[in-house]
């Protein structure tokens, strides 16, 4: 698991919990159109994290759905996984031809998941989005695609240490809206 959080053994409340929301991996992967699997294994430790999280967390659950949170960590795993294989950049044949708007649109074709958490995710974007500067939206749009931010600054031909201190920036505006 690349976070820095570790999973922990669940306890008898987080089993329950998550048995009962299983459901939830294999509709992220159908929604989002990912091979079940292959992409399970690279989701299903970031879902029973959320299972720890959200448990744990009062404060998250009086502001977010399960479903919602579990989705977030679920596409953290996927964007971490493409960040890995960097060097093998978005293969159809690999299933990794990702991207925030494509999963968007994916998820949202389905009738099922106009649901609060999909407008709670959809809020939570659009307010990151608001916060970005053009420049900023760029960047970020690349590092989901995977790219280095050496990679990201030579192919907009801007210097890298400025790319450094956009990325910063777009990092505490998303946890910004993270955590409010």
């Amino acid at each position: 698991m690349e976070n820095k959080e570790q999973l922990r053994p669940l306890t008898r409340e987080e089993r329950k919990f998550s048995e009962e929301n299983y459901h939830l991996i294999m509709d992220f992967l159908k929604k989002s159109k990912l091979d079940a699997e292959e992409f399970f294994d690279i989701v299903v430790f970031d879902f029973l994290l959320s299972v720890e999280k959200y448990l744990n967390d009062p404060q998250l659950q009086a502001k977010c759905s399960f479903e919602a949170v579990s989705y977030m960590y679920m596409k953290r795993a996927v964007f971490v996984h493409f960040r890995k294989q960097k060097a093998q950049k978005r293969s159809t044949e690999a299933g990794s031809n990702i991207s925030l708007d494509s999963m968007d649109m994916n998820i949202s074709n389905y009738s099922t998941m106009e649901t609060a958490s999909n407008l709670e995710y959809k809020a939570m974007v659009k307010q990151i989005e608001n916060g970005l500067t053009e420049e900023q939206k760029k960047i970020f749009s690349d590092k989901v695609e995977g790219y280095s931010l050496k990679e990201i600054a030579d192919n907009h031909g801007i210097k890298q240490k400025r790319v450094y201190k956009q990325f910063d920036k777009v990092k505490r505006i998303v946890t910004e809206v993270m955590e409010a």
